[in-house]
């Protein structure tokens, strides 16, 4: 019994240590973020975006698994507001990279949602994205990364707490509740599976040159097969020779320079 609630004691110390750094803050960084909403609202955007950026290069921040350690939050809406300085200066390309970034971060916040559409809309490729049913109905695209990975931490806490119990007590009571976490611990983990997938092997890419040849080939001399332009959203395939195959949601194929895109998920 005694070794039981250690370990419980140990699992549930273990849990507040990652939410007690989730709310970590940076003083240094808070001051340049302040600093860069000055510049924001006077209007000067090359500046604001200098500094925004620099906050992501200091922290040398990734999608995962930093995300779990730091605020995503914070992180999401500095995506945000790059992304607004970028649409501000006339580069939709890099406006969309960054507002696909903070989706990953901040997927239900509205004003994200409608600049990324407003945008989307203003490229002149605007191919329409596919759906993902299955990240619907598990909830993906409405919760943050730091959202499913604590429901999921949570939850198997709440689930090895009460078969602990379950082990010295075997009240019906019990045997219900280990039920419903039961259940929870399967729904939340295959959420948290897919947004681990999902983050882990995003293969799409933006558009970040105003115009690019799709070539038949990874070399300058092969035929053009068609123009795509600066803020469409696309699938690498692989990479060779400074070139990327990539994949239109439309299914077309072809070669690119590598220079003319960025992933979502660097």
């Amino acid at each position: 019994m005694k070794f039981g609630i250690m370990v419980s004691l140990l699992f549930l110390l273990s849990v507040n240590t990652v939410c007690a750094r989730d709310g970590d803050v940076d003083g240094g960084s808070e001051n340049i973020f302040f600093k860069a909403n000055q510049f924001y609202f006077n209007g000067e955007f090359e500046k604001a975006v200098q500094l925004y950026e620099s906050i992501l290069k200091s922290h040398q921040f990734h999608f995962f698994p930093a995300n779990l350690i730091f605020k995503s939050e914070s992180r999401g809406e500095l995506f945000y507001n790059i992304g607004n300085c970028y649409f501000r200066l006339g580069q939709k390309g890099n406006a969309l990279l960054n507002y696909e970034r903070a989706m990953h971060l901040i997927p239900r916040d509205a004003d994200l949602k409608y600049n990324m559409e407003y945008v989307h809309d203003l490229t002149e490729d605007n191919l329409p994205q596919p759906e993902n049913i299955i990240s619907e109905i598990f909830g993906v695209n409405f919760f943050s990364q730091t959202e499913l990975a604590t429901v999921f931490c949570l939850v198997n806490l709440m689930l090895f707490l009460f078969l602990t119990i379950r082990i010295f007590f075997r009240a019906e009571w019990i045997f219900y509740v280990i039920i419903i976490f039961s259940i929870c611990w399967i729904l939340s983990g295959i959420s948290f599976s897919i947004m681990l997938k999902q983050t882990i092997f995003d293969d799409r890419v933006v558009i970040l040159a105003k115009e690019v040849g799709v070539l038949a080939g990874p070399d300058k001399k092969d035929t053009l097969l068609f123009k795509i332009h600066e803020g469409t959203l696309a699938y690498q395939e692989r990479n060779e020779s400074g070139f990327s195959l990539i994949r239109l949601p439309d299914s077309k194929r072809g070669w690119l320079v590598s220079s003319a895109i960025e992933a979502v998920v660097p």
